[in-house]
């Protein structure tokens, strides 16, 4: 038996060659260096190694190549879909190249951060993809730093750092350009806690940038600190005389919980009032009206994250801000966006 082999079976790489006649190196390569083998030939020697069982010893490879082919994975939470589906996309790739993962959750805590950079590098992860509250300030940001391990953020979108991020500044300017063209003048925004999320504070900015813009003048910012109270948070605004005809919510869970207090209010949505998120998570699809929103690419960002960070990794250096990749979003109009009433 092969001494890297951690199967029950006395199967070893040399087994797995002639079976998929292939090199023993290239079976090597596979595990070691999926890159270097075609993808045709990658499945076929994993399935033959399904078939018999064969299992690299990971402990091994680690010592002769100081490489775990493990990344940490740092996310706010897996409660909101979106970083779900990030996640999804980060599985994939890093299945797809050899590489596994260990994913940490933060729920939105700079010192939860802190930990999980911690704890992921006493694991000897090689790299780490990560979100965090605020890349400016970002502490785990400078731990990562100061060591120099290899990282790449995901949504962040800052200058100094390496991100894959949509600019959610200029989606915000084109979303109040669509519901202006709607008729709509009076817009409010809904958002969560500024100081937890640079991600909405510079959606708030691309939406005060519309707004300006188009000549308005905002209605009053609409800060829900918990996602839990979004509901009697909007539902006080909609309650008001004035109220706005719609509303810009800094994502999609807020959107949902909108919709509901739209419902509590007596509203029809969209002929009484306009509701749009922003993420474009599936969940929007299996409401009733469908979600409007601002779609961005969520296991696409997950998936150039890997691709940009396992690229430095083979070439030996840190990910660079050169390489930083901004992609496309899209505003899918759905059924809660419509002509403004009155």
């Amino acid at each position: 038996m092969d001494k890297d082999c951690a199967g029950v079976d006395p199967v070893s790489i040399l087994d797995i060659a002639r079976r998929a006649k292939v090199s023993p190196a290239t079976v090597s390569r596979v595990f070691n260096r999926p890159e270097k083998v075609s993808g045709a030939t990658r499945e076929q020697v994993r399935a033959i190694c399904r078939e018999l069982g064969y299992r690299p010893n990971a402990s091994a490879s680690t010592l002769r190549t100081q490489r775990s082919r493990v990344l940490g994975v740092i996310l706010p939470t897996l409660t909101n879909p979106v970083f779900a589906e990030c996640l999804q996309g980060i599985a994939q790739a890093t299945a797809a190249l050899g590489y596994s993962i260990m994913p940490a959750t933060t729920d939105y805590r700079v010192e939860i951060e802190q930990e999980a950079v911690t704890t992921l590098q006493s694991f000897g992860v090689d790299g780490t993809i990560l979100v965090v509250s605020d890349a400016e300030t970002s502490i785990a940001l400078q731990m990562l730093a100061q060591r120099q391990r290899p990282y790449v953020l995901v949504y962040n979108r800052h200058p100094d750092h390496p991100t894959v991020s949509v600019a959610g500044d200029t989606a915000l300017r084109d979303l109040v350009h669509e519901l202006v063209q709607l008729g709509h003048r009076r817009i409010a925004m809904v958002c969560g806690q500024l100081d937890a999320s640079d991600r909405a504070q510079q959606r708030l900015a691309g939406f005060m940038q519309g707004m300006h813009k188009a000549g308005l003048t905002p209605q009053p910012l609409v800060q829900v600190p918990f996602v839990e109270t979004a509901i009697e948070d909007v539902a006080r605004v909609l309650r008001a005389p004035s109220r706005p005809t719609a509303l810009v919510c800094s994502n999609d869970l807020i959107a949902i919980r909108a919709l509901r207090a739209a419902h509590e209010c007596g509203l029809r949505v969209p002929a009484d009032l306009s509701i749009t998120g922003f993420d474009g998570i599936r969940l929007g699809h299996d409401l009733t009206p469908i979600l409007s929103t601002v779609v961005q690419p969520n296991q696409d960002m997950g998936r150039h994250s890997v691709e940009l960070l396992l690229r430095a990794l083979r070439e030996g250096r840190q990910p660079t801000t050169s390489e930083s990749i901004t992609l496309p979003y899209h505003f899918f109009r759905g059924e809660s966006c419509a002509q403004a009433p009155f």
